[in-house]
This record gives C-alpha cells, sequence and structure tokens, in this order.
C-alpha cells in the first residue's frame, strides 16, 4: 500500500500502479499540502499532462505548488537555461530534435552540474507513468533524482510505448535497480466508483495472469466482459460490431464509449467511425496526413484549390462525392443544370473562380453544414479550418499555420469527445464508462499482453471484445 506519508518521507522509490486503482488521486494529494518549494511533476505526454492539471485543479490545489510538464518539454525549456552547460544549443525557431535535446539533459543532469539549481528551485519530483520512459528520458530522471527525492509511477503492464533507436527503461533491471519498490496500489477505484467492482477485481486478476505468462478467459466475468466471436466474413463482424456500440449507446444514451481499432492502419479506424454514426477520430499528435493536406494546398487557389479540398474532406467526412461536385459545377457553369445549386455547390463554385483561402473556408464549413453528410474527424477538421483562416489573414504561409497549430495542440493534449475510436496507444491514460476492442487477435499483429491490459482497462463498466477465441492470449 502507498499513501502520501510515504510518498513525501521517500527520498527515492518507485510506486506500483495498475490502471485505475488511484495513482492520480495519489499524486494530488501529494503536492496539495503547503510546501515551501513547488513540486516538480513530471510525464511521458502531453494527453497525461492535460490529466493531471484538470485533476489539480479541480482538487484546489494551488499551481504554485507545482510545476507540470512531459519530460521532454521540461527538457527542452532547461536546455534554453543552459545551452552551454548542456553543450547544446537548440534553435527555437526550428523544429525541436528531442532526441539530442534529451540526451544533452541527461547527460547534464548525471554530471551533478545543475544540483544547486534543482535544489533552489524545486523540493521533490515526482514522475507519472514511468512505463513508458525511454532509456534518455530515465537518465534525465535519475540524474534529478541525485539533486532532490524522487518518486516515480507506473505499471509495467501498461508499457506501449516505443521510441526507436531510445527503447523503453527496462523495468527490472534499470528502474527498479534506481528506484526500490516503496510501495503499491491495490484498489480497483475506478471500477469500484461506477458500481462495478466485479470488474474491477477481475482486471486486478487478469493483470497478475498475464504478467506470468498466462491465459485470461474473456467468459469468466460475465456481468461485465462480454465475448464476440470474430468469423470469417468480415462485413458480418464490421455490422456486428456496430451493432454493439449502438445498443451501448441507446441503453446507456449519457455513458462515454471508447473504441480500439488497429493500432497500425489508421484506416481502418477512419472506416469504422465513418459508419458508426456519432463516433469521432482520437487523431495523432503529429496529425500527419492532415499537415501533408495542408502542405498540398499551400498557395494554391481555384479549380487547384479546390480538388485540394475536396481531396481533404474525403479523409474526414462521409459521401463527398467529389466526382459528382465537379460534375455538377460544370453543368451550373455551363447553364444545363435543371435543378437549382445547393448552397455546397455555389460555395464550390465561388472557390473554383479563382478563389483563395476564404472561400476555402467557406467551402468546408458548407459541406460540413449539410445533413447528407457527416464529418468524423472533428479534431482533423477543425484544425485545417484554423489553418486557412490564418493563412488568410495574410500573416503567416498554410504549411507554416498547421505546423504552428499542430505543436500547440500537442502540448494542449486532445479533447476526447464522449463516443470515440482510437488505438491503444491514442487511448492510453483515458477512460470510459464502456469499451469496445474490434479486434485483439487480429493474425500477423495479435495484442501483446500489454496492449491487451490497456485495452481491458478504459471501460469502467462494461468491456466488449472482438476475438476469434475466447482465450487471450491466444
Amino acid at each position: 500500500m502507498a499513501d502520501v506519508s510515504l510518498i513525501l518521507a521517500s527520498r527515492r522509490g518507485h510506486v506500483v500502479a495498475p490502471a485505475g486503482c488511484g495513482k492520480t488521486e495519489l499524486i494530488a494529494r501529494s503536492v496539495a499540502s503547503p510546501v515551501e518549494k513547488p513540486t516538480l511533476i513530471l510525464t511521458h505526454t502531453t494527453a497525461g499532462v492535460a490529466a493531471l492539471r484538470q485533476r489539480l485543479k479541480r482538487d484546489g490545489v494551488p499551481a504554485s505548488h507545482y510545476r507540470l510538464n512531459t519530460i521532454a518539454g521540461w527538457a527542452l525549456w532547461l536546455i534554453s537555461m543552459f545551452p552551454t552547460r548542456a553543450g547544446f544549443r537548440q534553435d527555437p525557431l526550428a523544429a525541436p530534435n528531442y532526441s539530442e535535446v534529451q540526451a544533452a539533459i541527461g547527460r547534464l543532469c548525471q554530471s551533478g552540474h545543475i544540483t544547486k539549481e534543482l535544489q533552489a528551485s524545486y523540493g521533490r519530483l515526482l514522475v507519472d507513468e514511468y512505463q513508458d520512459c525511454s532509456v534518455t528520458q530515465h537518465s534525465i530522471v535519475s540524474g534529478i533524482a541525485n539533486a532532490i527525492p524522487t518518486v516515480i509511477f507506473g505499471d509495467p503492464m501498461q508499457a506501449i510505448f516505443g521510441f526507436g533507436g531510445d527503447p523503453l527503461s527496462d523495468w527490472h533491471s534499470e528502474v527498479v535497480a534506481a528506484f526500490p519498490e516503496i510501495g503499491r496500489l491495490s484498489t480497483p477505484w475506478r471500477w469500484s466508483n461506477a458500481g462495478a467492482d466485479d470488474l474491477g477485481q477481475w482486471l486486478l486478476g487478469a493483470r497478475d495472469a498475464l504478467s506470468q505468462g498466462l491465459s485470461i478467459d474473456l467468459r469468466s466475468c460475465p456481468n461485465r466482459i462480454f465475448w464476440h466471436p470474430i468469423g470469417a466474413d468480415i462485413n458480418a463482424t464490421i455490422t456486428e460490431q456496430v451493432r454493439v456500440q449502438f445498443d451501448i449507446s441507446r441503453n446507456s444514451p449519457n455513458e462515454s464509449i471508447l473504441i480500439v481499432g488497429d493500432p497500425i492502419r489508421a484506416g481502418s479506424r477512419h472506416d469504422y467511425a465513418s459508419r458508426a454514426a456519432g463516433v469521432s477520430v482520437v487523431e495523432p499528435v503529429d496529425f500527419r496526413d492532415i499537415v501533408n493536406a495542408a502542405e498540398n494546398m499551400d498557395g494554391l487557389s481555384g479549380d487547384a484549390l479546390l480538388q485540394a479540398c475536396i481531396a481533404f474532406l474525403i479523409q474526414v467526412m462521409t459521401n463527398v462525392y467529389g466526382d459528382r461536385l465537379q460534375q455538377r459545377i460544370q453543368s451550373i457553369q455551363a447553364g444545363r443544370n435543371r435543378t437549382p445549386p445547393t448552397p455546397q455547390e455555389l460555395a464550390a463554385i465561388a472557390l473554383f473562380n479563382h478563389g483563395g483561402y476564404p472561400q476555402a473556408i467557406a467551402f468546408l464549413k458548407s459541406m460540413a453544414s449539410d445533413r447528407e453528410r457527416r464529418v468524423y474527424r472533428h479534431s482533423a477538421f477543425n484544425i485545417m479550418i484554423e489553418a486557412l483562416t490564418m493563412a488568410a489573414g495574410g500573416s503567416t504561409e498554410l504549411r507554416s499555420a498547421i505546423a504552428l497549430l499542430r505543436e500547440r495542440n500537442r502540448q494542449a493534449g486532445r479533447i476526447v469527445p464522449s463516443k470515440a475510436v482510437g488505438s491503444t496507444l491514442l487511448l492510453k491514460g483515458l477512460e470510459a464508462q464502456h469499451v469496445v476492442i474490434l479486434d485483439a487477435d487480429q493474425p500477423g499483429s495479435a495484442m501483446s499482453r500489454q496492449h491487451l491490459y490497456v485495452a481491458l482497462t478504459r471501460g469502467a463498466r462494461s468491456v466488449h471484445i472482438f476475438s476469434r477465441r475466447p482465450t487471450l492470449p491466444a
């Protein structure tokens, strides 16, 4: 068991924190008491920062009690303060090279050359989601721990991120060696508070089994875990997945649903959202395909810009029918149309006839207002509208505007709708009343034990899981 007094008394250590067992509550309470110096709180993602900030604000913790950032963001700030000592200077106008920045800050923290500055600035360090820290990030944190009391929180069963050439720090040989265990959380508050203590206890048991290399039987918690077999007919499976999600929405209209889709093929998640009314896509923070779409629009006007806008809409909206729309434009322009033009067609014609970014914005908004169409990637649509608006003002190019907005969103974290589809990587750290896992044992990309555990623990009241077998991993 771990409590606030244990955290505050520890010079160095780690708390094992299974999903939904009160970790955020413990962190918030640990910084609530008056302190001489603020606590530095670091985590792995901007979504985690947003969640912690919201919780601290909700609990009334004064902002003077803490400094909250991602590890990467804090490293970027620190290198701007001590570029000479770090031996690396980041160009403030260039996109941050996070790997080089973090490597330089890791060396600086390990060197002890900023020990006095750390001790003067912070009373202690708390690090959340430590299982997702890379080797370089672990070097930063363990270096800080040489200067000020440090407690980290994490769960090796939720280690699903990867960093290419900078792998995750090994929990047992590196993390535990640097930060001995001082306690663990064992009460499944997320599920107890939702009136689903049976599901919470089942998930704790499933975590233990998975961590030992055993399998779990999805039929062993019949009131909360619902197994749906995947057959040979792909269309029938998709129809059943949408039906299950609709049934949850109908039976629990005011409750949230997270849908866990293919971790690799974003297009399959987009396809699901396009079929299931009311579901939106959780976007990756880099908005890669939307940035590409903006770059394809950059500097265009008239018909070329219209074509680029249609190509963008096909990625984020249902029933675009771009070929039909362009045929109608030609017909209307030539006076051959038998039916009057729709508002969407008039907006398209205004753009076609040498229109620029203002006309592109009007066209996109008009298409979104059409009841026959539906935007299912709202974040992507909105960031494009905002970028076009900035570019239309003449203060920046479109490609620069989209890059600026992407970085702003990266720092602010995501706003997740009540019914959303994403991958385990995108949904990790989020929770809803219900979760639907679309394919847990997909041939060639079956969920690992860690991904499976993360997916299962997103729903506080029910878990619907589609797989070929009821026992996972197979």
